[in-house]
């Protein structure tokens, strides 16, 4: 109990600097859980004391300076990729990337002399929670170095290999006999639940084990741990070996195959869990939850940032609430034990998994419960009798099977994923909401365990009330967004009264490998899904430069997409729609049919083009929209060039808004002054990349619009107007402009 304490110490600690009422809560349970399970004040004082150290130790961590360079750097191991190597390094204890020349191999234990500056992830530019520097430091590196041509030259000298170095040459061995033992893409699946190297899942398939809930069965995880140590037992046992002697060597074999995995949380749990307990089971002990407590606590110890890892969290969650259950559902046989262990999983992950992910899972417990067995009793030992075979060679009739098997299963997963929708969005929650749904969860384990339904029943009504309640109440009418996503252009407007969501362009670049992570996938989609947003009422393409429409497809994949407004006379509209499905064709509007448009409370009336433009420039076919959100007005002119605004000047006159999309991302070759002068704007909106190659947004377009308040993605990220009764605040992500205006009667 000691240990667990020490450890909800640590864990409140982290809680309290993120959301200090939510800190405050789950300290209040620990306090209560002292006196409760303890006695006395002596663990209370203890308890409120450590807690108190270690939050002033984490507040000091987030402020430690990042390495900023370093003297030399020694290749210490790989990360391996489908089409190829990537590189990892030490210098002074501190753990980086290393990108190195295309083609280029630097064996393990080479060292290069610096010095070399060591480059920081940029910090995220939406209102989205994904922390790429947070995220670095949870997978232990401290930042990248970037390597030319000329830098190998100074790679020439090699060290001699630590422990570390010799593990990542026998992982290093072992890769390259799986990967040439067959011809057929399961290699990858062999080893991805073999050594857990997850670079080699494709985001397709990612994609549909996170919609069904079992990407931890695709991943070495405690499940893979516990089947491995069963096998090696049975083996063990059938040689008639003393039971003390194949716990020794079950302890040994176990962190052999710690050693040459991935690091993954919930392998370190479960293999350090199994260790201890062999170890106590020469006195007869089950200490189960201090060596749960002391595996995370070890874990922690080494890498403070590992507590913000969703699968140490999601791991430990599970483990704990499973332990802890043990005595009301160990008693069942296989399928009740199953279905209650399923159950208590998902259940104890609620929280969580809202937390780190704004999702609620339809169909996972249907799904654990039908791909659990499937992957234990056949596709576990499928891959345990593949490395075996691996050594001595592999029989053509065993290749053909196991491409056949895993093709198949593969196949039903994707299937599955895309046949219905599997995973609701629910946007961030607030700490009250959050602590709801805690206690919820608690009270809906414990009823199923002690089998009040009655119970149960109130607590899962209490917890999708909650969560109801939460996406029902909004602070604002309405909120347009302008989503940072480089060069390009991407506006998001939702109708919170009415629930209607409209996306205005998607963003876009080239990717030279097509299982590269989506633009979108980090910037749009990340931004619906927290706002609880699970479906596009209205998506707008204004042209179809890939700047503005090369995320589309990809988002139409992820969400449905009620209606396609755009422009047909576009000539890049018919190679772009070719790709289409029939279903998605049947949802184009043609909008110089539609000039007039509304969704909600939101108005939209077309300014530009009023018939076919006779050019091959798809920004000449760019669509100008005047929207109406709230009292407010806003006009998207996408790339319209200045011969465009001389139309829209010429048939609709004077062109009031209250903020005005600059053309072409600031260029000069749009926002002219006629047009300037010819309107009344009080805000200017640029969308543009840091740095960009174009120079966007360019001098003199500023100073034609020096009059406005200007924001612009380059300088500012994401800006968001927030409408509500006449009042429209603006709020920043970075260099922060925020405050409010109201509208003036007319």
């Amino acid at each position: 109990m000691r240990s667990f304490l020490i450890l909800l110490s640590l864990v409140n600690a982290h809680i309290i600097c993120n959301d200090p009422l939510l800190g405050a809560f789950f300290v209040s349970i620990s306090c209560l859980a002292c006196m409760k399970r303890m006695g006395g004040y002596g663990y209370l004082i203890f308890h409120i004391t450590l807690t108190a150290v270690l939050t002033t130790a984490v507040f000091i961590l987030s402020e430690r300076p990042q390495l900023e360079t370093v003297q030399s750097i020694t290749i210490t191991e790989y990360k391996y990729y489908r089409e190829g190597l990537g590189h990892m390094g030490e210098a002074d204890d501190n753990s980086l990337d290393v990108y190195v020349p295309d083609g280029i191999e630097l064996p393990i234990g080479t060292r290069c002399a610096g010095p070399f500056p060591v480059e920081q992830p940029e910090a995220t530019r939406n209102f989205i929670k994904y922390d790429a520097v947070r995220t670095m430091k949870v997978n232990g590196m401290d930042g990248r170095i970037y390597m030319d041509s000329g830098d190998l030259e100074r790679c020439r000298s090699q060290t001699q290999p630590t422990l570390h170095m010799k593990i990542a040459q026998a992982r290093d061995a072992y890769m390259r006999k799986v990967l040439a033992s067959t011809a057929h893409d399961y290699k990858y699946d062999i080893l991805t639940l073999s050594i857990g190297n997850k670079s080699y899942i494709t985001s397709e398939f990612f994609d549909a084990l996170q919609k069904l809930g079992i990407y931890h069965l695709y991943v070495i995880s405690g499940t893979h741990v516990a089947f491995i140590g069963a096998v090696i037992f049975h083996i063990l046992n059938r040689f008639r070996l003393e039971v003390g002697t194949i716990r020794i060597i079950m302890m040994v074999m176990l962190l052999l195959f710690l050693a040459l995995n991935f690091p993954s949380p919930s392998v370190f749990r479960a293999v350090l869990m199994t260790i201890t307990l062999l170890m106590l089971s020469f006195t007869r002990h089950r200490p189960y939850l201090t060596v749960i407590s002391l595996s995370a606590i070890i874990q922690i110890v080494m890498n403070p940032w590992i507590v913000y890892h969703a699968g140490f969290q999601l791991s430990y969650l599970t483990t704990f609430a499973i332990v802890l259950s043990k005595n009301y559902w160990m008693h069942h046989g296989f399928i009740g034990q199953l279905i209650s262990i399923t159950l208590i999983a998902e259940i104890s992950t609620v929280a969580t998994v809202l937390m780190q992910f704004n999702e609620l899972s339809i169909s996972g417990i249907v799904m654990n419960m039908v791909y659990v067995p499937i992957f234990t009793l056949v596709f576990f030992p499928m891959v345990i009798f593949y490395n075996c075979l691996v050594f001595i060679g592999i029989p053509q009739s065993v290749d053909f099977l196991y491409a056949l098997m895993f093709n198949n299963l593969k196949g039903s997963i994707v299937y599955l994923a895309d046949m219905m929708t599997h995973r609701i969005a629910v946007k961030n929650l607030s700490a009250v909401a959050l602590i709801i749904v805690v206690i919820a969860s608690y009270r809906m384990i414990r009823a199923l365990c002690l089998r009040e339904m009655k119970s149960f029943i109130l607590s899962l009504l209490a917890l999708i009330t909650t969560l109801v309640t939460s996406d029902a109440i909004h602070q604002y009418d309405v909120t347009v967004t302008m989503v940072d996503v480089g060069q390009g252009d991407a506006f998001v407007l939702t109708d919170h009264m009415n629930d209607r969501t409209i996306l205005i362009d998607t963003g876009g670049r080239r990717y030279l490998n097509p299982d590269s992570k989506k633009l979108s996938d980090q910037t749009v989609l990340p931004f619906l899904k927290e706002a609880g947003i699970n479906n596009i009422d209205l998506m707008i393409l204004s042209h179809f430069d890939l700047d503005h429409v090369g995320e589309a497809k990809h988002i139409m994949e992820e969400l449905d997409v009620e209606q396609i407004y755009l422009n047909p006379f576009d000539p890049s509209f018919k190679e772009w729609y070719a790709d289409l499905s029939t279903v998605q064709k049947g949802r184009v509007v043609d909008a110089m049919e539609s000039p007039e448009i509304e969704v909600g409370a939101i108005s939209i009336r077309k300014l530009f083009p009023v018939s076919e433009v006779a050019s091959d420039d798809s920004n000449q076919h760019s669509l100008v929209l005047e929207v109406s959100a709230g009292a407010y007005t806003f006009l998207f002119t996408g790339d319209a060039d200045m011969e465009g605004e001389a139309q829209i000047m010429e048939r609709h006159g004077s062109v009031h808004a209250d903020v005005l999309k600059l053309g072409h991302h600031g260029s000069n070759t749009s926002t002219g002054e006629a047009f300037i002068k010819n309107g009344t704007f009080t805000y200017g909106l640029v969308s543009a990349g840091v740095d960009n190659r174009y120079g966007h947004p360019h001098d003199e377009v500023m100073e034609r619009t020096a009059h406005l308040e200007m924001f612009d993605t380059s300088v500012h990220g994401m800006v968001r107007f927030n409408i509500k009764d006449g009042v429209m605040c603006v709020d920043t992500k970075f260099e922060q402009k925020n405050h409010c205006i109201k509208k003036r009667a007319e």
